[in-house]
């Protein structure tokens, strides 16, 4: 790597690595009692105190063999064990956790109000902005993003800038493998450092969320979300201002929260159901990787530049105002990749009703709107869905929760249906309108509706 090109920080920290050393005293004969006072003060900077409890600042490992920094409960018993009572006078001790996002060089891991100290748990970053060349970072993100480069180039501005600004879900598909769904996963690990987390689905699927509660990005690598409750979890968190971090032996913290999620899969069409009024995914088809997209040590040469493109993204004008609270107008992120996942998605009585009104609207005698009741279209559809349980009820749910359609009051109205009859002019059977006068509380479904499900 070009030491010349990779600006790093290298300024004085108040805290050691964590995890560094071994976790009792081992004294010889030749250690002096001035030198058991530079031990005990050494082996102190590993833990603190928040509350009335003591951590220790150490590591884990994952099932991706990354090392991700954490705050582990000790006892202090354990700790008087294995040092004596004299090392608690070198642990720094404090108030509570806080969670102070900060990518710019006045980041403090220490901060202080009214005389108590308060321990961040967002880390520094590791680079600092730079001139340079970015010629392999581009290209690598144009090839990913296509058309909405610009859109990922004011995103990584605000995640940069503006950390607590509220961003869309990133959702990176494929079908085909090493396509560098992992590798944009890998090189966000790289530019925020320890901010930034993957996880698989099991460990984000867990109720114990300390992994990554902190963290400015959440990466879930070949994600498969079949269960809604996940799914509401994401959306939960999307838009979210704070959360309970919970971990195992620990009550949990009520603290601030504005991780970012980006997702991977290679299942390309229906990794996760989506609703028609979903708008907080940003899905990203990502294309095969040809010879000419073909780059030798990628991921080293993505690392060197990441000084340079931090400077760009400083440097960079945003072209997109902010418009909602993800910042962008989701037309602009709208793509054909979420829109196939809308459609693969749905349920089977959505996919049958949708039928049932494109064949009802593609007779010329048949206005633009028709009404309906859940319970007459559950007879119309219970052939072709006669498996389906509680059928009234599922349909009155997607018209009234998922396509948002408001019912008009009891009254008078034409219920629409096709029927076959035998035709004297054409000596078969024909399909036909049939219209049933009836009264109950319908929806109006409108020929332009049904056409923009489609």
């Amino acid at each position: 790597m070009n030491n010349e090109q990779t600006i790093i920080r290298n300024n004085h920290k108040p805290f050691p690595e964590f995890g560094t050393g071994d976790n009792s005293i081992q004294i010889s004969d030749k250690d002096q009692p001035d030198d058991m006072s530079s031990i005990l003060m050494r082996e102190g900077e590993k833990y603190i105190r928040v509350t009335t409890d003591y951590y220790r600042l150490s590591h884990i490992l994952n099932a991706r063999k990354q090392i991700t920094p954490v705050q582990q409960l000790w006892r202090k018993g354990a700790i008087m064990g294995d040092f004596g009572k004299e090392i608690f006078r070198y642990i720094r001790k404090y108030v509570a956790f806080v969670n102070i996002p900060d990518n710019s060089e006045t980041y403090q891991k220490e901060h202080n109000y009214n005389g108590d100290a308060y321990f961040n748990l967002y880390e520094q970053m590791k680079y600092v902005p730079a001139p340079g060349d970015v010629t392999i970072t581009m290209k690598f993100l144009s090839r990913i993003f296509q058309d909405k480069f610009d859109i990922i180039l004011d995103y990584l501005k605000i995640l940069y800038e503006n950390p607590t600004q509220n961003l869309p879900v990133i959702c990176l598909v494929s079908k085909i493998q090493e396509t560098g769904k992992s590798t944009y996963m890998m090189w966000l690990c790289s530019v925020f450092g320890r901010n930034a987390i993957i996880l698989g689905n099991e460990e984000f699927s867990t109720n114990f969320n300390s992994l990554y509660a902190s963290k400015l990005i959440v990466c879930i690598d070949e994600s498969f979300i079949d269960k809604n409750i996940i799914k509401e979890k994401i959306k939960r968190l999307t838009t979210s201002d704070s959360i309970n971090m919970e971990a195992k032996g620990r009550d949990s913290i009520r603290m601030d929260f504005f991780g970012k999620l980006v997702l991977s899969s290679n299942t390309e069409d229906n990794f996760m159901k989506m609703d028609d009024d979903d708008n907080r995914f940003f899905v990203v088809k990502v294309p095969e990787l040809t010879r000419q997209d073909f780059i030798p040590d990628l991921m080293d040469r993505l690392v060197e530049e990441i000084p340079a493109f931090l400077y760009l993204l400083k440097t960079r004008q945003m072209v997109y105002p902010r418009k909602s609270r993800l910042w962008f107008d989701p037309k602009v992120y709208e793509t054909d990749a979420l829109a196939r996942m809308k459609v693969n998605t749905r349920s089977m009585v959505q996919k049958e009703l949708l039928r049932w009104f494109e064949d009802i609207f593609a007779f010329d005698e048949v206005e633009d709107q028709i009404h309906v009741t859940p319970g007459r279209l559950a007879k119309e559809l219970e052939k072709s869905l006669k498996l389906i349980t509680g059928l009234p009820s599922q349909i009155s749910y997607i018209l009234k929760e998922e396509w948002h359609l408001a019912p008009a009051k009891n009254n008078k109205f034409e219920f629409l249906s096709i029927v076959d009859n035998y035709s004297d002019s054409e000596r078969m059977m024909v399909s036909q309108i049939s219209k049933t006068k009836t009264t109950g509380t319908y929806y109006t479904i409108t020929r332009e509706f049904v056409e923009s499900k489609k």
